[in-house]
């Protein structure tokens, strides 16, 4: 059976005025972003079955909304369609899109003290190239984008956008652009986000209680890896065939889900039960506080996927084609690439995550190479996901079928 894999959206805060915005703008635009996340993820569950999968939507949507500045006719309305940031569906207005992503963005740098929690974005275009400066002053004043250039004439144009990468995500994520980026005939620019969090469980695990335990993997085999055990109090919830867990980081602003799908169900049939609008309105407020145990594997995770096909898939098409309309960008110009890598690592502390999305534009479009009491014990593959409780944001999510271990 072809299995899936559970990725929630990212929700965001918008500030629809400059006065601030109302709590019923905030949750239309939060419910937007979770259908995006939520069809997104299944495209790339669709594509790559039973693997392990670690996605950030928020800068995924972050990357793709500066690209969708420049974009007009056509392609600007597949690339709202597919975000689900057209007016039809948020029932707002097309300009108050932009200070919403600056608000969220703002809102999450002040709230967090108690965890790391950064974003940054940043354009690099071709010295020469002309790209209208409407469009990186939007940007700019927007997303606070930083400004570079590069010249295709330098033995390795790609290393200042890596040591950028590296830079905000404090060296997890090394390799976000290559040469073959840079193989078209005229890459004109590239629009980068990045986000790094870092947070101490509320209760972290006892490491003394770590010990290794059989792990069932989808195909029925078995490994052995190495998982954390704690008994407590726990905010949890059973679900149609599934058991789930919330996990709060120090200063109970950030929190982990994970989700086990029952022994008879898989995360594939758990991912056909969810929707943007499910998790907003049932299975997140359905989690009430019991006492019981929690066994949880120990995991490293790095993990990258090229972004263009399952959105054209989704219906973002004329942006990566002949059709491309980036008027608001240059002349002549396409999307060719969209790459995310990704990096987790949960163990007795707590977690440490990081994403890169990178979006390629250039003057030909092409395309790059295909890439009871409660006990819950987590020894099947799980679903997860990192969300900011505060402004109900999914920064981090996906899904384990064979946790890798920290070699």
């Amino acid at each position: 059976m072809k299995t899936k894999t559970f990725l929630t959206a990212f929700v965001a805060i918008s500030l629809l005025r400059q006065t601030g915005a109302s709590p019923t703008d905030e949750q239309r635009l939060a419910a937007a972003n979770d259908i995006f996340a939520f069809k997104l993820l299944k495209q790339i569950a669709d594509d790559q079955p039973a693997a392990n999968i670690f996605i950030s939507p928020y800068s995924a949507s972050t990357a793709l909304q500066m690209v969708a500045n420049g974009a007009a006719g056509l392609t600007k309305a597949e690339m709202q369609k597919v975000l689900a940031t057209d007016t039809r569906s948020t029932g707002l207005p097309e300009a108050a899109l932009n200070q919403a992503d600056k608000e969220i963005a703002q809102s999450l740098h002040d709230g967090n003290t108690n965890v790391v929690l950064e974003m940054a974005n940043a354009i690099w275009y071709r010295r020469g190239s002309p790209v209208k400066p409407e469009f990186i002053a939007c940007n700019r004043e927007f997303f606070g984008c930083t400004l570079g250039t590069f010249n295709l004439y330098d033995p390795h144009p790609e290393d200042v956008i890596n040591a950028w990468a590296s830079n905000q995500t404090h060296g997890k994520i090394k390799r976000i652009a290559d040469e073959k980026m840079f193989s078209v005939d005229t890459p004109r620019l590239f629009l980068v986000n990045a986000v790094y969090f870092k947070g101490r469980w509320s209760d972290p695990f006892d490491a003394g209680d770590t010990r290794n335990r059989t792990f069932f993997l989808q195909d029925g085999s078995q490994r052995t890896v190495a998982m954390m055990t704690k008994s407590k109090t726990f905010t949890c919830r059973r679900g149609t065939d599934y058991q789930a867990v919330r996990l709060p980081y120090k200063g109970e602003n950030l929190a982990m889900y994970v989700f086990l799908p029952d022994t008879h169900s898989s995360p594939g049939k758990l991912l056909g039960l969810m929707s943007g609008d499910t998790w907003r309105r049932v299975v997140r407020p359905g989690f009430s506080e019991q006492a019981g145990t929690l066994v949880l594997p120990k995991f490293k995770l790095e993990y990258g996927v090229e972004l263009a096909q399952p959105l054209k898939e989704l219906g973002m098409k004329s942006a990566f084609d002949e059709r491309a309309d980036f008027s608001g960008v240059g002349p002549g110009i396409g999307l060719y690439a969209v790459r995310q890598k990704t990096f987790v690592e949960v163990e007795e502390e707590g977690t440490e995550a990081a994403a890169a999305t990178v979006a390629a534009m250039g003057d030909e479009i092409a395309r790059m190479p295909p890439p009871n009491p409660f006990q819950m014990i987590v020894n099947r593959p799980f679903l997860f996901l990192i969300e900011d409780n505060r402004t109900g944001m999914i920064l981090f999510a996906g899904a384990v079928y064979d946790p890798p271990a920290d070699n």
